[in-house]
């Protein structure tokens, strides 16, 4: 199965900051003689806490709740490195249309990403500049509009652990991470996130 390359992320699913983040965790379905069968949480589903993991980086879609100091001043959103801990790399999945909780996430949904933590979305916007590298700029917005929609190009349904693309709906350009485009004071060493039209490794 190829998956587009412009931006590859692995997802770790979890039903809470405190439930393991890796393996095969599943919960048991009672048959009809009773008796208890696995059930693999296979996708990520409505209502999912999770991380995004970026794999030529290895750090994780942050919001350190730090304002950019140019472009929209909204929340920055950053990369860390996926042995930090803390709550601020969990996320949220919410479908643009309303679903019942713990339903699948088909592929090419609109979906809303809201950060656990501080509870804004994560959002981009064509007429803001990334703070380093001068792509489109990627933040964390207390509000709630077209902006905040993203959409995961797969196939099928979307699944937990297997790389996937996030495109930004509004401005169809992708989720991307640079590895030299770091921050210094009060953020040093966490990478920026932004939005390109590349397809190179780096996104």
């Amino acid at each position: 199965m190829h998956f587009p390359s412009f931006l590859t992320i692995f997802i770790f699913c979890s039903l809470g900051v405190n439930s393991s983040l890796f393996g095969s965790s599943s919960k048991g379905k009672s048959s009809d003689d009773g008796s208890s069968s696995p059930v693999p949480q296979l996708y990520v589903t409505s209502g999912s806490t999770f991380k995004l993991n970026h794999i030529k980086t290895n750090t994780n879609l942050n919001l350190p709740q730090v304002s950019y100091g140019t472009g929209s001043q909204q929340q920055a959103i950053t990369a860390l490195s996926s042995t930090s801990s803390g709550t601020k790399s969990f996320w949220i999945i919410e479908p643009a249309i309303k679903v019942k909780r713990g339903t699948p996430v088909d592929c090419g949904t609109q979906i809303r990403l809201v950060n656990s933590d501080s509870m804004h979305n994560l959002h981009s916007h064509s007429a803001h500049k990334a703070p380093i590298s001068g792509a489109q700029e990627v933040s964390g917005f207390e509000g709630r509009d077209a902006g905040d929609l993203w959409t995961a190009e797969c196939t099928g349904r979307w699944v937990r652990e297997a790389p996937v693309a996030l495109r930004h709906v509004e401005t169809g350009k992708a989720l991307q991470v640079m590895p030299g485009k770091k921050y210094g004071q009060p953020i040093a060493g966490q990478l920026e996130v932004s939005c390109g039209k590349s397809t190179n490794a780096d996104a």
